[in-house]
């Protein structure tokens, strides 16, 4: 009967250790590494990413001269093959003080919160358009089709408006705007014709020609003579 040896699997990383051997390989310094990749919360027992294997290895010698990787193996324990890493040993160049760390790390973390893609939220309706949507969905079909009809009612009396045209000359262009509201408006703006009065002094102009020529103006549709206008703001005087 045979016996086969069974396969040699990493241990677990110890804490301290007692050694006195020291890696060939040049130090590791902590202002290189990222500084996710350092855990300095609680100095006693800080870690970090050792190079080689990418795994979290235990800094010994923490109260000594000398701080080192603890020797490790690449694997994790007890479950991958015991490969010694040639990191074990290794010295760690201390040249970042703790509160530098934190620094480093929050300014970090913000970096990376910035590149995160964050979810886009729909825009909320506003109070009007959400009172609509609930109230056509109470209406019903029936109440929304005589909506529409009303609308409609109300767009064949704007198209009729819109076809009327003042009596004389027709407008070269736009003749489907409607102008029966500009008649009233109109006709208040025609300048008067002869003697002109005052309204606020009594003071009279025989044509118009001279009222221009003496300072008058039109204030709120009535005529002022030009000592009068001056009794009222500049934007409200409107000149012949």
């Amino acid at each position: 009967m045979s016996i086969t040896a069974a396969m040699p699997t990493a241990k677990e990383r110890p804490r301290r250790t007692r050694t006195k051997r020291v890696s060939a390989l040049p130090p590791i310094k902590l202002s290189q590494l990222p500084p996710s990749h350092i855990d300095l919360r609680d100095p006693l027992k800080a870690v970090l990413v050792c190079e080689d294997c990418e795994t979290w290895v235990p800094i010994t010698g923490m109260q000594s001269k000398v701080q080192k990787l603890v020797p490790h193996h690449t694997g994790k324990a007890h479950v991958a093959a015991a490969l010694h890493c040639r990191s074990s040993n290794r010295r760690v160049d201390f040249d970042m003080t703790i509160p530098e760390w934190r620094h480093a790390l929050t300014d970090a973390g913000t970096e990376a919160s910035s590149r995160q893609a964050t979810a886009v939220l729909p825009k909320a309706f506003s109070p009007q358009t959400d009172r609509t949507l609930r109230g056509r969905s109470v209406r019903g079909a029936v109440g929304r089709r005589a909506e529409w009809a009303a609308a409609l009612y109300r767009v064949r009396v704007a198209d009729q408006l819109r076809r009327a045209v003042p009596q004389g000359a027709h407008p070269t262009e736009g003749s489907d705007v409607p102008l029966d509201h500009l008649i009233p408006r109109q006709a208040a703006e025609q300048p008067a014709v002869g003697p002109l009065t005052c309204e606020r002094c009594g003071a009279t102009e025989s044509s118009l020609a001279s009222a221009v020529a003496a300072g008058w103006c039109r204030i709120t549709r009535h005529s002022h003579c030009g000592r009068c206008a001056k009794r009222f703001p500049v934007w409200t005087r409107t000149s012949f």
